[in-house]
């Protein structure tokens, strides 16, 4: 006796292709399918700036007047919702162009023009910009720096100093320091070759802390740990639902034939869609669907 005809990663996965395919991004031809998908992944955190978010300030924080305008625009889309793409940088919308201040940190930097540069849905480029990182559904506001402080400590410690809540599950409990401890160019480097680096601040009292990065680091291609392992766990999670699926075949059987449905052949389930908390598949040959919670 045949088995059902089932295969949620592949469904799953041309479905993903399918979307970076029309998102209107920038794709490249030499990525594999799951390297694809993870940074499809991190763009869509990068959209997840958008509000409705908290937002809160450091105390140190500062707005050039003449970006004051820019910046209240920005805030009203974090805070409330809307388009919060023309901030981005125009490498964002390349999936192969690495962002490794947000990948390694997560830190997401905006520009803070008020007006759309001609013939372009980008804001105009601005030379400080906003660095803001993402934690549940509060943004908080690190600073305003000039462009090209993408590996400066000091953007991780002005994050401890505000919110060592933050920062505090990132850090090596045991650790008191390392044997070297990188500047930021040799960050810098390090990163474009996808190694890990610990990062060193101080706390309240001048003691050493030691953590890995609050973004969850790099693999060795280059893309975000924390969008990995949301791939990886969504590639254990199909296959866990396609076996309890196999395993209640005949009560699947027993419904559809309840339903008035004559099975003619093997039962064959596709994936067709899925939200966050549902996967909804179908057997074409029997015009037989089925919704699959998952979380």
């Amino acid at each position: 006796m045949l088995i059902m005809i089932i295969n949620l990663q592949d469904d799953y996965k041309n479905i993903m292709i399918k979307k970076i395919m029309e998102s209107g991004l920038d794709v490249p031809d030499n990525f594999d399918t799951m390297k694809l998908i993870i940074t499809y992944y991190s763009f869509l955190r990068k959209k997840d700036f958008a509000g409705p978010n908290n937002i809160k300030k450091s105390k140190n924080f500062k707005c050039p007047s003449e970006l004051q305008k820019g910046l209240n625009k920005l805030e009203d889309i974090i805070g409330n919702g809307g388009d919060i793409l023309p901030y981005f940088n125009r490498s964002a919308f390349d999936l192969s162009e690495y962002d490794y201040l947000f990948l390694d940190w997560g830190i997401m930097h905006f520009h803070l023009g008020d007006k759309l540069r001609p013939h372009e849905n980008l804001i105009e480029r601005t030379g400080p910009i906003l660095f803001a990182y993402k934690h549940f559904d509060t943004v908080y506001f690190i600073n305003i720096y000039k462009h090209g402080h993408w590996a400066d400590k000091e953007v991780i410690q002005e994050m401890y100093n505000n919110w060592p809540e933050l920062i505090e599950q990132f850090t090596f409990k045991d650790v008191l320091s390392v044997s070297h401890d990188p500047t930021d160019r040799e960050l810098m480097r390090l990163r474009k070759c996808g190694v890990n680096t610990s990062v060193q601040i101080k706390d309240s009292h001048g003691k050493l802390l030691v953590l890995m990065a609050p973004g969850m680091g790099l693999t060795a291609a280059r893309t975000s740990i924390n969008d990995t392992r949301l791939y990886q766990q969504t590639m254990k999670t199909l296959r866990r639902i396609q076996l309890r699926l196999i395993s209640e075949e005949e009560h699947i059987k027993e419904d559809m034939q309840s339903k008035g449905i004559e099975i003619k052949q093997e039962i064959s389930f596709k994936l067709t869609s899925f939200d966050q908390h549902h996967l909804y598949l179908l057997d074409e040959d029997h015009d037989y669907t089925i919704t699959v919670r998952h979380a």
